[in-house]
């Protein structure tokens, strides 16, 4: 009983120190709770799995999501196999493997966990925000198959979903306006997908602040369409301090991305040499994170196929968009 304690009571404190941003402290609270809960035997392993789950959260909140991914995947294991899919603890942990499965490229296995998921949610937790985010990742997923009419009223569900059960002020709302606004931007709806994104980032800020990467990923996609508009000095505006955020956060997929984004403004500008170093640097992040396909590496590899072109580099142009015709042919 008293290692019981001790293993709560580590986990309590790294929630706290997570809830401070400081990681590393959580981390370290996290690793002593999971020593705790190994040493109790296998009648803790559902204990160890919502610890796990814990420490994969703090990971990625650092930039580390490829350390996390298998401690995430040990935990999703370890909760089925003591208190089944049908608990609220397994579809949580189930939905975040699934988003953080779809950032690194496995849209087959995020499909799959976002499905089982929905299905249970559906008949026992029809109320609750786990079932927003499977809905919400569901379209995501149907985007990115250039499916938007299936997409939409999924994360429109969402979203009523998300609003009903956390109101206006929550992270979860805020996730889901985007992922709405996703789906018009993809139609090219920029007059619908615009304040929503705008509704999205000032959530985002009151409850996180100007600089906080989530905030950052929104407003990249509002440079993307104030770019689209035509308003290149927004554009670059937007983009950039995005970029500088999540730069200095060590978040890769969130830089790369943004990199993406400005190289197609720098190429808008007729800034080829700006413009090919950033895409090419997005592209090797990609292929560095193990991503080799996926709609966000087919555009990356359009765009400077298109910027080749202008350096008058034909054959790598040629080459790149080979590479992004068969990715974008990938289902």
């Amino acid at each position: 009983m008293g290692q019981g304690r001790e293993g709560f009571d580590l986990n309590e404190r790294g929630l706290q120190a997570a809830a401070r941003g400081d990681h590393a402290a959580a981390n370290r609270l996290y690793q002593q709770a999971i020593e705790v809960w190994r040493g109790m035997g296998p009648d803790y392993r559902a204990h160890l799995g919502v610890t796990e789950y814990n420490l994969a959260q703090s990971l990625c909140a650092q930039g580390r999501r490829g350390e996390a991914l298998p401690i995430l995947e040990n935990a999703v294991q370890l909760l089925r196999e003591t208190v089944g899919v049908r608990n609220l603890n397994t579809l949580t942990t189930m939905n975040y493997l699934a988003s953080l499965s779809l950032m690194r490229g496995n849209t087959a296995q995020a499909e799959a966990l976002f499905r089982e998921a929905l299905a249970v949610e559906r008949e026992l937790y029809p109320k609750n925000v786990q079932l927003a985010l499977s809905l919400g990742g569901l379209s995501s997923i149907l985007v990115r198959e250039d499916k938007a009419v299936e997409a939409l009223p999924l994360a429109e569900e969402s979203l009523s979903i998300a609003l009903a059960t956390e109101g206006e002020d929550s992270l979860h709302t805020a996730l889901a306006y985007a992922n709405v606004a996703t789906v018009h931007k993809w139609e090219r709806k920029y007059d619908r997908a615009l304040p929503l994104y705008r509704k999205s980032l000032s959530i985002y800020e009151r409850l996180l602040g100007p600089d906080h990467p989530r905030a950052a990923g929104v407003l990249t996609e509002i440079g993307l369409i104030e770019m689209q508009d035509g308003n290149y000095t927004l554009a670059e505006r937007d983009m950039q301090h995005s970029l500088n955020i999540v730069e200095r956060a060590g978040l890769d997929f969130e830089q790369w991305i943004g990199e993406s984004n400005l190289g197609m403004l720098r190429y808008r500008q007729g800034k080829y040499d700006e413009a090919a170093r950033l895409l090419a640097h997005s592209l090797s992040m990609q292929e560095e994170a193990g991503i080799h396909t996926g709609r966000d590496m087919a555009i990356t590899l359009d765009t400077l196929a298109k910027v080749r072109e202008r350096q008058r580099r034909f054959e790598d142009a040629k080459e790149l968009r080979e590479r992004a015709v068969t990715i974008s042919s990938y289902r």
